[in-house]
């Protein structure tokens, strides 16, 4: 193990495709091989790129409450009480670093050898290879989340980001971590540079368009708290075509809304690894707090079963990806940090009239920007619950000071299992083991513990 190489970081099996310089030359016996532009597509549209939320990232949060078996070495309980490495056993997958690298390689093969591509147009080729660094660049984000600091603009120049892998020969040593500035910034120009060759619709809602990308962009500087970018990025994402909220009054159950990629308030739809949904999960007793009966959201996504309440879904895949409903409350949030409260306030109301029921539903009101930065707080909660970015916002959200110390609870003994204070550095998960086994010389987050 003196060397490191990507196949190591990636821990997938390697063919002839990834190997050979010269792919297009040689055709081995058995092996797929892309030619055409339709077979780049092809992998657009596998359960690889396709699904790329890693589940594991609901469990993380204060939305989540789990009865767990608190000696269990599993990554599901080592994730939930904040345990420096998700997947301790170096045999196995690591969650989320694993699907993420797998579908980051897939990105690169599209990217390394569309463009050559032996037919299709020169636009739709550019389209594809667009397609693919967009995909590239939220597996990217997703993973900074959970692997590195939260962005703080005085030490992001120098704090560890990732390895930015774009060769597909798994001969090449794996890169070492970039800072996470110098990853932000290659996936922000991932994005930018590639909105004119997108589409303004797909062929559907998993596939990228202009305003999934914009929406990408918002969703980047916000995390980044860049909000005068996070600004112009979002309102271009809500001009959006075919795209519009529902009115949750408007269907008699949960049944009867239109099922996930189907439904118009959805810019990118992106599944779970293994087509995962929060299915049962249990609302911690925190996030039932901001609900109450009038809430439509509260009877369409919740089911009580023996454990407590647990959630629910409209009907198809589940989205983790962007919705309109996002964007508006992130314009929301930009509007009352700039003091414009009256504004965000016009918002939220407008998403709250759609989700409230029409008979309790009264507006509300704000008498300062900070009083209504908590109302779009409060509404962004009860809104994205289970959607994929509460651990997202409790990062960013803890830089400001804006995050409580959030404790688990052994629901029988009422015992502290594990806590996470402000500021802590369980907000920041270890490098997998089995990717420090083969990439020794690279940098640890917590390299004392």
């Amino acid at each position: 193990m003196k060397n490191s190489y990507i196949i190591t970081l990636l821990l997938i099996v390697a063919t002839a495709l990834s190997s050979c310089d010269k792919f297009l030359d040689v055709k081995p016996k058995g092996v797929f091989i892309p030619e055409k532009v339709a077979d780049f597509e092809g992998i657009l549209n596998s359960p690889t790129l396709l699904n790329t939320f890693p589940i594991n990232l609901l469990g993380f949060t204060d939305d989540n409450f789990n009865s767990i078996d608190k000696i269990s070495q599993n990554s599901t309980t080592n994730g939930y009480l904040w345990r420096s490495v998700i997947t301790v056993n170096e045999k196995d997958f690591p969650d989320v670093w694993g699907p993420l690298y797998r579908a980051i390689y897939n990105c690169n093969v599209i990217i390394g050898r569309v463009l050559e591509a032996s037919e299709g147009t020169e636009a739709r080729k550019q389209s594809v290879f667009a397609e693919a660094k967009v995909i590239r660049a939220g597996c990217y984000l997703t993973m900074l989340t959970v692997f590195s600091k939260a962005y703080n603009s005085s030490t992001a120049a120098t704090d560890p980001g990732l390895p930015l892998v774009t060769s597909i020969n798994v001969t090449d040593k794996v890169p070492g971590r970039s800072s996470l500035k110098a990853t932000l910034d290659y996936i922000i120009d991932d994005v930018k540079s590639s909105i004119d060759a997108l589409p303004a619709t797909n062929v559907n809602r998993y596939r990228v368009s202009k305003y999934s990308a914009y929406g990408l962009l918002a969703r980047i500087y916000l995390y980044m708290a860049d909000y005068a970018n996070a600004e112009i990025y979002v309102d271009l994402a809500l001009q959006a075509p075919n795209c519009s909220m529902l009115n949750y009054n408007d269907y008699t159950s949960s049944y009867s809304v239109p099922e996930y990629d189907l439904n118009p308030e959805i810019l990118w739809q992106i599944s779970a690894v293994g087509n995962g949904s929060p299915a049962f999960m249990l609302y911690s007793d925190d996030l039932k707090s901001y609900f109450n009966d009038d809430d439509i959201r509260y009877t369409f996504l919740t089911v009580t079963n023996n454990n407590g309440l647990g959630r629910s879904s409209f009907s198809g895949t589940y989205n983790f990806g962007i919705t309109l409903p996002e964007m508006y409350l992130t314009k929301a949030e930009l509007l009352a940090r700039k003091g414009s409260y009256n504004e965000a306030m016009n918002i939220v109301n407008t998403i709250r009239q759609k989700r409230i029921m029409t008979s309790a539903y009264t507006d509300q009101s704000a008498t300062s920007g900070e009083d209504a930065l908590a109302k779009v707080f409060a509404e962004r909660r009860r809104e994205l619950a289970y959607c994929g970015l509460r651990w997202f916002d409790m990062k960013r959200l803890d830089q400001e000071g804006r995050m409580p110390e959030i404790r688990r609870i052994d629901p029988e003994t009422q015992e502290v299992l594990a806590s996470l204070p402000p500021h802590s550095p369980k907000y920041t998960f270890e490098i997998p083991v089995r990717v420090q086994m083969f990439n020794p010389d690279m940098v640890l987050n917590h390299p004392n513990d």
